[in-house]
């Protein structure tokens, strides 16, 4: 991917976090969704794992609606 660009950052638990990053490949806008892991030497930056999810921005619209679905399943 070209020029990835970091949204937002969330804490996922103590060692891990979760950011949404938007990228450019092939001509298509991504939105990129991955677990960073923090360092196994506890000094700098967090890696990127395996676990995450890539879509185009065409998906974005179905997946942020799937999202709000499932807050409001577990509020209620």
């Amino acid at each position: 991917m070209s020029d990835l660009r970091t949204i937002a950052t969330v804490r996922k638990n103590n060692s891990q976090e979760i950011r949404v990053s938007v990228a450019i490949h092939d001509g298509y806008t991504l939105v990129d969704m991955r677990v960073f892991s923090a360092p196994t030497t506890n000094r700098g930056e967090p890696v990127p794992t395996k676990a995450g999810i890539c879509v185009t921005r065409a998906k974005l619209p179905e997946l942020i609606l799937a999202l709000q679905a499932a807050e409001r399943e577990v509020t209620r």
